[in-house]
C-alpha cells in the first residue's frame, strides 16, 4: 500500500513538471514573437521617417520657382506686330492739360417756362395733374370755382334774354316797316338795339371762353396748359382758396435744360460764350453742354463767376435740381513725362504700360508698373510720375490685346 502511494506521488510530480515545462516554453515563445514584432514596427517607423526626410519636395509652381512679379515677356516678330495692329511710340516730355471739377446744378430753362396763375380768385374744385407729369397745349390742368364767374355767367344770361327781346322788336318793326305802317326811324332804332344785344352776348361769351368756362359751367372755369411740357412746380390742392397773384403751376418745355455753376475769376479768359464743355453725372456718364452766358462781373463776396450753359443731350437722368460735375481743362505750364492715354492698362490690379525692347529682329514686350500723376490728364495724354523714362519705347495701340493674351497664357499655364 505504501509502495503504491509513492508511485502515485511520483506520477503527479512528473505531470506537474511536464505542465510547467510546456507553460514555460509557451511563455518564452510568445515573448520572443512580441519583441520581434515591436522591433519590426520600430524599424518600419525609422524607415518611413527617413524616406520623408530625404524625399524631394515637388515644386508646385509651374514657372519653375520664378518670382510671379517677373512677368515673362511676349516675344513677337515684326510681321506679327503689323498683323495684330500693334503700334509703338517713345515716352516724351510735353504739355498735359489738367482737368478740374466744379459742382453744377441742372435747372429749368427759364426762357422756356410757363408760370400759371388763376384768372379769378376762387376755390379749387379739381386738380388733374401732378408734379412731373407731361402735359399738352390746351390740356385742362385744374378746375376752379369763383363767385366772380357766377356774376359773369349771370350777365351772359341777362344779355341773352335781352337779345331775344331785341330780336322780337326788330322782327316786328321790320314787318311793319315793310308794310309801310311803321316809320323808318322806328325800324332803325329796333335794328340798332338788336345789333347791340348781339355784340354784348358775343363779348360775354368770348370772355367766358377765355377764362375756360361757359354759360353752363355754374361758376367753374378750367385752367389750361399754354404749352407742351412737364409740370416742374405745383402749389395746388383741392379745396384751397387761390388768389389771382398766386403762382399755382410751372411748366417747363420738355428737353430744355440749363447747367448753372460758378468758377474762380481766373477762368474768365479761358471760357467764352458758345464754347462746348463736358459734365459728368453721378454714375460717371459724360454729357455735353454749350456755354450760354457768363456773368459780366465777379461776385462781390466770393470773386466767382456764374456761368449758364445749354444742355445738349436729353436723358432721363438729367432733371432739374440734379447735381453734376463740370469738367474744365486748363493747360499745363511745365513739360511732363507723358504717354498716350490708350497705353495705360490694369495688369493684376496694378497700373502698367507695355514697354518694348528689340533684339535680333524679335520684339520683346512686357508690362511696366507705373505711377500716374492724376492731377495732369486730359482726353489724349496722361502724366507719368514714376516707372518710365523719356525715349523709352512703349505700346500705344494694341495694349489691351497684349493684356488679354498675357492673362490667357497665365490661365492655360495654371491648368
Amino acid at each position: 500500500m505504501s509502495q503504491q502511494k509513492n508511485k502515485m506521488t511520483e506520477w503527479i510530480w512528473i505531470i506537474i513538471i511536464i505542465v510547467c515545462t510546456v507553460i514555460g516554453l509557451a511563455y518564452f515563445q510568445l515573448k520572443g514573437s512580441s519583441n520581434s514584432s515591436d522591433e519590426h514596427q520600430e524599424e518600419d517607423g525609422h524607415d518611413h521617417a527617413n524616406e520623408s526626410a530625404t524625399a524631394p519636395v515637388k515644386n508646385t509652381h509651374a514657372d519653375g520657382g520664378k518670382d510671379h512679379d517677373e512677368e515673362k515677356p511676349i516675344v513677337l516678330t515684326a510681321k506679327q506686330v503689323v498683323e495684330q495692329g500693334i503700334q509703338f511710340a517713345h515716352v516724351e516730355l510735353g504739355k498735359v492739360n489738367t482737368i478740374e471739377l466744379y459742382p453744377a446744378k441742372i435747372v429749368s430753362n427759364s426762357d422756356e417756362q410757363a408760370h400759371i396763375s388763376p384768372s379769378y380768385a376762387g376755390r379749387v374744385e379739381q386738380v388733374h395733374v401732378g408734379l412731373g407729369d407731361i402735359v399738352k397745349k390746351g390740356q385742362t390742368l385744374a378746375v376752379v370755382y369763383t363767385p366772380d364767374l357766377v356774376e359773369q355767367q349771370a350777365n351772359l344770361s341777362i344779355a341773352q334774354e335781352n337779345l331775344k327781346l331785341s330780336q322780337q322788336d326788330y322782327q316786328r318793326e321790320k314787318a311793319l316797316f315793310d308794310q309801310g305802317i311803321s316809320a323808318k326811324q322806328d325800324y332803325l332804332r329796333a335794328f340798332n338795339a338788336y345789333a347791340r344785344a348781339q355784340i354784348e352776348v358775343k363779348a360775354l361769351r368770348a370772355k367766358l371762353i377765355a377764362l375756360g368756362s361757359s354759360a353752363q359751367s355754374q361758376g367753374c372755369y378750367a385752367i389750361q396748359s399754354p404749352m407742351h411740357g412737364v409740370i416742374s412746380k405745383k402749389d395746388l390742392v383741392v379745396g384751397e382758396y387761390v388768389q389771382v397773384s398766386d403762382q399755382i403751376l410751372t411748366i417747363d418745355q420738355v428737353g430744355q435744360l440749363w447747367l448753372e455753376f460758378v468758377v474762380p475769376r481766373a477762368w474768365a479768359n479761358q471760357l467764352q460764350t458758345g464754347q462746348q464743355i463736358r459734365f459728368q453725372s453721378f454714375d460717371q456718364k459724360i454729357y455735353q453742354a454749350r456755354i450760354k452766358s457768363l456773368s459780366p462781373e465777379a461776385d462781390a463776396a466770393t470773386g466767382q463767376l456764374k456761368i449758364q450753359a445749354d444742355v445738349l443731350q436729353a436723358d432721363a437722368l438729367l432733371k432739374p435740381n440734379v447735381m453734376v460735375n463740370v469738367q474744365l481743362q486748363s493747360s499745363s505750364q511745365a513739360d511732363r513725362i507723358r504717354v498716350l492715354k490708350t497705353a495705360v492698362q490694369q495688369v493684376e490690379g496694378k497700373t502698367a504700360v507695355f514697354v518694348v525692347t528689340e533684339n535680333k529682329g524679335n520684339i520683346s514686350i512686357r508690362p511696366q508698373v507705373v505711377v500716374l500723376d492724376d492731377a495732369y490728364a486730359d482726353d489724349t495724354w496722361v502724366a507719368i510720375k514714376s516707372g518710365l523714362s523719356t525715349q523709352q519705347k512703349y505700346v500705344t495701340q494694341g495694349s489691351f490685346l497684349l493684356k488679354s493674351e498675357m492673362e490667357k497664357g497665365e490661365a492655360d499655364h495654371g491648368h
